[in-house]
């Protein structure tokens, strides 16, 4: 008998892809939501730009951070 491997199992394409989608959303929307909101509170209180630098900086960290949190826990569920 021959062992044949289940295409939905884990370490599968489709959990890889599911994997990395879920990682770019992590770093990309507190990074789109924190330049949005910056963008919104500079043009509410008619700072330049101060806001959306702050909250982009923000977001960056908070995405990045996120991204971190995610992979350590996804190669400590695969030992």
């Amino acid at each position: 008998m021959t062992d044949k491997k289940n295409s939905s199992g884990p370490g599968s394409g489709l959990e890889a892809f599911a994997l990395i989608s879920q990682l770019g959303l992590t770093i990309a929307l507190p990074i789109v939501l924190g330049a949005a909101a910056g963008h919104w509170l500079d043009e509410k209180f008619g700072t330049k730009v101060i806001f959306f630098l702050i909250l982009l900086c923000l977001g960056v960290a908070g995405g990045f951070a996120g991204a971190y949190r995610q992979i350590t826990a996804v190669s400590k569920w695969k030992k």
